[in-house]
């Protein structure tokens, strides 16, 4: 059963967005601290817990502990957004916690991209959110910030009328063409995991992000082929293709390049490639859930929803 799309509730200046560690560990807070620095610039309060640095192995503390911290903050009316620490690896083993959430009219703001999109594909599903596909506490404050994308973010989390156009001098056009669609995905290697799953990526008519970091081009083809095997890739109205850093082979005379562009075009849908977000040294935001427009001719993705309510 289809679940109605909600859209959280637009921030304020003075607002308390809560930073939470559901999956890798960090080392030191040198990098969070840029990140908090960037939040408070724009007028926001920030919380966390010293619970963010734990670490247990590869994981940012054992799966109760980070599983109660990110449905406290979902449960605390004082927190009106949630932004991931970092990525690596580690959602997936909250999701039997996580599926006891239930539905909230009023969603939160919720931020982050690589295995948090996990938690972007549950949100969706199971409680209908509409989330932000974009950066993370540790890599908010990373290099120079760009202007216009401090802007957009500010934009998005606060301006119920904010449907921007964007487009970048990058952008390729795969497939030409134009379509219009909600807006899903994340990083391909954990959508790929998804399947078989309670938080398995619905693309039935919808436009398909993808992006992801150090995958030879081979186990691109791989997982791509495991979407098309598994019917993900039949409906779709469209594609957008982020960045895919450090996925070129250390041999051979192809590129991830080559090899994305040889499989996708098959599917006969518009694709646009080369949207600065994802783990390249841009990543800009966008909202997963809302309907956007593709035009693959003049290389624009518009966005027909705002983020916010």
């Amino acid at each position: 059963m289809d679940i109605p799309t909600i859209h959280p509730p637009r921030l304020k200046k003075g607002d308390t967005i809560a930073i939470v560690a559901p999956a890798g560990p960090v080392e030191g807070s040198e990098g969070l601290q840029k990140g908090v620095t960037f939040l408070e610039k724009m007028g926001f309060r920030i919380r966390y817990s010293d619970r963010i640095f734990q670490s247990a192995r590869y994981l940012a503390g054992d799966d109760a502990a980070r599983a109660e911290e990110l449905i406290h903050a979902m449960e605390d009316n004082s927190i009106r957004a949630i932004i991931g620490l970092r990525g690596g690896y580690g959602c997936s083993r909250l999701i039997p916690k996580l599926m006891t959430i239930k539905k909230r009219e009023r969603p939160k703001v919720f931020m982050g991209f690589s295995d948090l999109t996990t938690l972007h594909l549950l949100l969706n599903r199971h409680l209908g959110w509409v989330t932000l596909h974009g950066p993370m506490a540790m890599t908010l404050g990373r290099g120079a910030p760009l202007v216009e994308l401090e802007s957009h973010l500010f934009s998005l989390l606060t301006d119920p009328e904010y449907r921007p156009a964007l487009s970048f001098p990058q952008m390729e056009t795969w497939e030409p063409g134009k379509a219009e669609g909600a807006l899903t995905g994340g990083c391909l290697s954990v959508i790929t995991a998804s399947i078989g799953t309670p938080y398995e990526i619905d693309t039935e008519g919808k436009i398909l992000f993808l992006e992801d970091l150090g995958e030879q081009p081979y186990r691109l083809d791989r997982m791509i082929t495991q979407l098309q095997l598994s019917g993900k890739l039949q409906s779709l109205k469209g594609i957008i293709l982020g960045t895919f850093h450090e996925c070129d082979p250390t041999e051979g005379d192809y590129s991830a390049r080559d090899v994305l562009k040889e499989i996708l075009r098959e599917l006969h849908v518009p694709i646009l490639a080369n949207f600065p977000a994802g783990h390249g040294s841009e990543n800009w935001p966008f909202p997963l859930g809302i309907k956007v427009r593709i035009d693959a001719d003049v290389r624009s993705v518009e966005f027909l929803e705002p983020a916010v309510s």
